[in-house]
Formats: C-alpha cells, sequence, structure tokens
C-alpha cells in the first residue's frame, strides 16, 4: 500500500511539473481600438494575431469622455460599459461577441475595466477631492472616493455584472491609485478623522514645495505624516482589491485578475507608494502585474536612451519576478505607439525593446501596448497553438 501511494505522489508531482512546464509564457495583444466596421472583420483581426503567436487579447470594456468607440459598435451612449449591466450606461453590449470569437480561436479574453474613473451614473457623495499646489485649495475630481463605502458597493454590483460572461481574467485599469495629493473626500475626511484623531490636511503632507510655471511640482518634500498618509492609503487599496477580487469569484472562481502598475513599484518602490499609494503587498493580491514599463514614456520622462531604457526594463522584470514569485506571473508592457503624436513608433524600436525584455525569462508574459492595425511579426511564434 506504502509502495501505491509513492507511486501516486510521483506520479502526481511528475505530472505538476509537466503541466507547469508545458503553460506558454503570455503573448498579448492589448486592444485600445479596432477600425473593424462589422464583427466579421474583427475576427479577422483575432485570426491575424493567432498567426503570430498571441495567445491573450486584453479587450478594453470600459469608454470615458473622449475614447474612440469601437466602430463595429451599435453605441447607445457615448461613456460607459461595453456589457450588460443596470449600473452603468451601455455603449453597446459586444463583450460577448469578442469573447466568443477569442474562444472560437483558442485565445484567452482578459476584460480590460476602468475602477475610479468608473462614475457612470453615480449619485451621492461619493466623489473624491484633491489639493491643487496651483489653487492653494481643494477642488472635486471625477473620481470614486473608495474610502466611500457605497462608491466601492457600485464598483463591485458592476464587475459582477462583468464576471457573468465567460472571460478569462479581468486587467485593472491604471486608475486603481490615490495619487500623492488625492483622498481628501468626505467619507475619507471622516475615517482619517477616526483612526488617527485629527483631520486630514494638505498643508501637512509636505514641508517644501517648487512648482514649475504650469502650476506642476517641480520639487517637493514630504513630511512623516505623508508617508502615513500613503500607508493609509495602501490599506485601503488593499481592501477593495480584496473585495472586488472576492465579490467576482464568487461568479466565476476561475477568472484571473492582472494589475496595471507602473513600473516604479519595482524600480523605484518609494515613489510608487508616494505618487500611487501603490506597494508590493498590493500587487501580490492579484495573479499578474502589467508592468507599464513603456520604453517611449519612460525614454522621455528619465531623458535616457532607448539601450538605457531597455537596462531598467530587464531590472526591472526581475524584481518584479522576484516579489511576484516567478516569471509566469508577471506582464511586461512594451509600447507601439507615440502617447503625444498618436503615430506608431518605429518597429524597429519595438522590436528591439521586445526581444530584449523576452530574453530575461522565457516564462515571462510580454504584451503590446497597443495592437492596433500592425503586424508584429517579430513575435515569439513557437507560442502558437
Amino acid at each position: 500500500m506504502l509502495r501505491i501511494l509513492m507511486l501516486i505522489s510521483f506520479l502526481f508531482v511528475t505530472f505538476n511539473s509537466f503541466a507547469q512546464d508545458s503553460v506558454k509564457p503570455i503573448i498579448a495583444a492589448q486592444i485600445f481600438y479596432s477600425e473593424a466596421t462589422n464583427i466579421e472583420e474583427f475576427e479577422r483581426e483575432i485570426e491575424v494575431m493567432k498567426s503570430l503567436g498571441v495567445n491573450v487579447v486584453i479587450f478594453r470594456v470600459f469608454g470615458n469622455k473622449g475614447d474612440r468607440i469601437y466602430t463595429f459598435a451599435k453605441p447607445k451612449s457615448e461613456i460607459g460599459v461595453y456589457f450588460n449591466t443596470s449600473h452603468s450606461p451601455v455603449i453597446d453590449d459586444i463583450l460577448g461577441q469578442v469573447t466568443k470569437i477569442a474562444h472560437k480561436h483558442k485565445l484567452k479574453i482578459f476584460a480590460w475595466m476602468t475602477t475610479r474613473h468608473a462614475t457612470y451614473g453615480v449619485e451621492g457623495d461619493v466623489m473624491d477631492n484633491a489639493y491643487s499646489f496651483s489653487k492653494k485649495d481643494y477642488i472635486a475630481v471625477p473620481k470614486l472616493d473608495l474610502f466611500n463605502d457605497v462608491a466601492v458597493w457600485e464598483l463591485q454590483q458592476l464587475y459582477l455584472d462583468l464576471a457573468k460572461y465567460p472571460i478569462d481574467g479581468i486587467l485593472i485599469q491604471d486608475d486603481f491609485v490615490m495619487r500623492h495629493m488625492e483622498c481628501f473626500g468626505t467619507e475619507a475626511r471622516v475615517q482619517y478623522l477616526s483612526e488617527f484623531s485629527k483631520d486630514v490636511e494638505a498643508k501637512n503632507m509636505f514641508s517644501e514645495l517648487e512648482l514649475k510655471p504650469d502650476g506642476s511640482v517641480k520639487r517637493i518634500v514630504y513630511t512623516e505624516e505623508f508617508w502615513q498618509f500613503q500607508e493609509w492609503k495602501n490599506k485601503r487599496l488593499i481592501l477593495v482589491a480584496d473585495e472586488l477580487i472576492s465579490t467576482v469569484r464568487e461568479t466565476n472562481p476561475n477568472i484571473k485578475f492582472a494589475l496595471n502598475v507602473g513600473y516604479e513599484l519595482f524600480y523605484k518602490p518609494k515613489n510608487a507608494l508616494a505618487w500611487y499609494a501603490h506597494d508590493d503587498r498590493l500587487a501580490r493580491k492579484f495573479d499578474y502585474v502589467a508592468v507599464m514599463a513603456y520604453q517611449d514614456q519612460i525614454m522621455k520622462e528619465l531623458d535616457i536612451g532607448l539601450d538605457e531604457v531597455c537596462e531598467l526594463s530587464i531590472e526591472t522584470a526581475e524584481d518584479a519576478i522576484s516579489i511576484m514569485g516567478g516569471p509566469e506571473k508577471v506582464i511586461m508592457k512594451v509600447q507601439t505607439l507615440n502617447w503625444d503624436t498618436k503615430k506608431d513608433l518605429p518597429m524597429r524600436e519595438v522590436r528591439y525593446v521586445y526581444k530584449k525584455v523576452q530574453s530575461v525569462s522565457p516564462k515571462l508574459g510580454i504584451a503590446l501596448v497597443p495592437w492596433e492595425k500592425r503586424k508584429f511579426d517579430f513575435l515569439n511564434v513557437k507560442n502558437k497553438n
């Protein structure tokens, strides 16, 4: 009997090892927009992705003011979501069709969904306030106050409706952050007073400040209370993440969650805490982190060259792998479009960055952001089914 149990145990471990080794790395196409005029044309786009080795489609399922509406949609609203719900305006319920097409071609589909910007139709005092350095006053911002339980409940209901679709995962938009001078809304103030026995005031968050002519921060020195403030906000983000994930998995227990994070989270974690209230504890709540290591953006922000940004991305990927517990939990995002001009970045640059990042680990996930019109023939076609 003991020998039989040992044999079963050996076979189980061997099978598990084989299954893990055979898991293909994520090669994702993140779709901001599609010019397909009908669902048949969109399916042909999916077929092209499949032929090049893409195995995950990240599909935008929300639309805010200024976002382009999918050409093959039949919009009933200019803002809202692309799935059926009573908790938001519905632009057009196309997620079901898109999911069916992706699965038909054996591709996984992640719904890319907003959080704090999901203010569609919400009522009451659920919005946040931020401190404006240039105005030296608090201003209303069009973001949900995640310290407000009503706002969190509304968000949960949206995500519950999203989970009714047979999607494989959800990518949380990069608005799941609390920036350094945000969270001065009514409920946040009440809870801060209750916990720390004093009012939360922006003037107590910094000791030195220098602004640029446009009113943005040139230099700031944060106080000890600021770091307490950010830690407090971080704990709230972790709580809300737990609630969202558990709510969704009550309906669809197999859904995977990915969180969009700035590269600073792994490269300069203190900056991530200051600017976004993000840390590694929050990251590890998710099945994947999608690291926005956008090379063109970083080159401009840090005034560095392409080789330097590749070194930064490699170091960031290695740190993310260490913190998340494996390369299969990390998706590095490679930029394909100039955010300012809206023009395609040179293919040689995109290819170069992709190959450099890919060299970190054969199990590391990579996403091309965005996937629009072009054919990325340099993808690792070995990952095709």
